[in-house]
């Protein structure tokens, strides 16, 4: 049987912080859906009473119209409004179709006071998702590098389709795609990435990794080649 991982990698999915038992009674308490590409889970500033957790679908956060975040399979969605139960601070539309387990606040919150697995992990996520509001807040925006490093990592991890396009990269960021070309450059020169038409292959998983513990360790990126 799976065991919980408490060393697990720093902003792990939401279910693969669960122990197996747990997974399946939160699965057991909702309800599973399939839902298709550009369906909206939520939508800003409208109340729900529903958490979701992505199966094998995968969605993107818009806020305002603009691409913040992405979550993959595994992430849970709507977290927020359980605890405060205000409006929807975002709209999360579907990116890639899949499964998806519905349930009500309430019978998310039956689950959670009888494991405290489900609790710990959520506790987790809010802070991962925490700090990355700090690091793109105002004046201390995380290095373009390092959020595509962030999403080349999940992509490894199968937490979303790999991706081919610069502009793919640019619209799920909500950044110029010039800047994502000089940050796939600054990757290709540390050895992580080779880049082509149409082609974006991460070549070396441990270089990435590495990169990205340095910048778990002290919140900021590594000097650049040479610097």
């Amino acid at each position: 049987m799976s065991q919980h991982r408490p060393g697990a990698q720093y902003g792990a999915s939401f279910l693969s912080l669960l122990r197996t038992e747990e997974r399946q009674r939160l699965i057991d308490a909702g309800t599973v859906r399939q839902v298709a590409d550009g369906a909206e889970i939520y939508v800003q500033d409208h109340r729900s009473a529903k958490i979701v957790i992505l199966l094998t679908a995968s969605a993107r956060v818009l806020r305002d119209g603009a691409w913040v975040a992405y979550r993959g399979p595994g992430d849970i969605l709507g977290e927020l409004s359980l605890i405060d139960g205000q409006p929807h601070s975002a709209t999360v539309q579907i990116v890639r179709a899949g499964r998806v387990a519905v349930l009500s606040h309430e019978a998310f919150d039956r689950v959670m006071r009888r494991h405290d697995g489900v609790r710990n992990a959520l506790l987790r996520v809010l802070v991962h998702r925490l700090r990355c509001a700090d690091l793109n807040g105002d004046g201390r925006t995380e290095r373009t590098v390092v959020r595509v490093a962030r999403l080349l990592e999940r992509t490894r991890r199968g937490d979303g389709a790999p991706f081919r396009y610069q502009h793919q990269i640019a619209e799920m960021l909500g950044v110029a795609r010039s800047s994502v070309v000089r940050a796939l450059g600054r990757l290709r020169e540390r050895g992580i990435v080779t880049t082509g038409h149409g082609t974006i292959e991460v070549i070396s998983f441990e270089r990435l990794s590495a990169f990205l513990a340095e910048v778990d360790g002290d919140g900021s990126a590594p000097p650049e080649p040479g610097g």
